[in-house]
């Protein structure tokens, strides 16, 4: 996709926006109980009780299908830490208790989140859709925990806690990373970056 692209997404009947939802709901059950290989599209498609010619109609790739669930899932995880922000004495406690809280459902469905991992570093083109939506994440999770406080390079910081969360994302589908490491590692970066001088 070139810089500055809009992805075009046609309008859905209530009855063609019913079908994409049982077959995200599909592809995430399946994904959650066996991982990334039990997703295929045509066991997507049985699950969701429609045909593999009609699941495609919907999702290009399997990779396409997860990582819209992934979409998904981050952007309700944006909403909730929208709505109830993590409170604390400083901007440091208020960043780890709200990074910490993004990346919960790691540690309760580490088989979800490989496979939803798995898809979206795949780097197929039908996944680069995704990109703004799951970088800017990070940012807005940050921003939530900061507030107006000032913290130097906000950018900077920013971007090495995408890059730290990033990297252990990967670590967690190469093996490298169990679950709960990866709060562990995002406030060990926010301490460092943070820390009162």
């Amino acid at each position: 996709m070139t810089p500055g692209a809009e992805v075009v997404v046609r309008p859905l009947s209530p009855t063609q926006a019913a079908t994409r939802r049982r077959l995200l709901d599909a592809a995430r059950a399946l994904a959650t109980e066996s991982g990334y290989d039990a997703v295929g599209m045509r066991a997507v498609a049985a699950r969701a009780g429609v045909s593999p010619p009609t699941a495609y109609l919907y999702f290009a790739s399997k990779d396409h299908l997860l990582v819209d669930v992934l979409v998904e899932l981050v952007g309700h995880t944006t909403t909730t830490l929208t709505a109830r922000p993590r409170r604390g004495r400083s901007p440091v406690e208020r960043a780890v208790a709200t990074l910490r809280r993004a990346v919960q459902n790691v540690e309760k469905q580490p088989r979800l989140y490989v496979a939803l991992t798995r898809a979206y570093i795949a780097g197929s083109p039908e996944v680069a859709h995704a990109r703004p939506a799951l970088e800017s994440a990070t940012r807005r999770w940050v921003d939530l925990a900061l507030g107006d406080h000032e913290v130097g390079d906000r950018n900077a910081i920013v971007r090495i806690l995408e890059d730290v969360l990033f990297a252990n994302m990967v670590g967690l589908v190469t093996g490298g990373r169990a679950p709960g490491e990866i709060a562990d590692a995002l406030e060990l970066a926010a301490r460092t970056l943070l820390r009162e001088r």
